[in-house]
């Protein structure tokens, strides 16, 4: 084996090293939201964090996490994300597409209502000296398919 196959074969596997610490961030990611684990979920975010949902945009590790605990405070959540399509745009950045479906049940302005939601997040990660972070997220829903009679807020939380 040359000098140059072993240099790509380091290549590769730190490629495929990468991504599968980035599919346990945002594994972690998702978990920390549902179990409300909020000083957990700071520790998965880069300080300027930038988010984007159906609720508007956020900047901010701390502005994101306080809006998020405060939104979610009385609901239950479950995440599902699959089908990751990450790639490794840079030696300390990558990007990523996840599939998501999400259950939502809460009560907003005193009226309970619940959902089930589809779409995709679209992700951005920064390498940091603590290992990948989260820089960005943005999430397109594709499909709301409310489970109460209650009409869904506008915008979602």
């Amino acid at each position: 084996m040359s000098e140059d196959d072993l240099w790509r074969l380091r290549a590769d596997v730190q490629k495929l090293a990468d991504i599968e610490e980035i599919k346990r961030l945002r594994a972690r990611y998702t978990r920390w939201i549902d179990t409300k684990d909020w000083d957990a979920l700071k520790g998965e975010l880069a300080e300027d964090f930038h988010a984007a949902t159906e609720g508007g945009t956020l900047d901010g590790r701390e502005a994101f996490v306080g809006s998020l605990s405060q939104s979610l405070s009385s609901a239950t959540t479950a995440h599902h994300c699959h089908t990751p399509e990450i790639e490794i745009t840079g030696p300390d950045m990558a990007t990523g597409v996840w599939a998501m479906q999400d259950h939502v049940s809460m009560t907003l302005n005193g009226a309970p209502f619940s959902f089930r939601g589809a779409g995709h997040y679209h992700d951005t990660y920064v390498r940091t000296g603590s290992g990948w972070r989260m820089a960005s997220t943005a999430l397109k829903r594709l499909s709301i398919d409310p489970l109460t009679s209650h009409p869904l807020p506008t915008p979602l939380p």
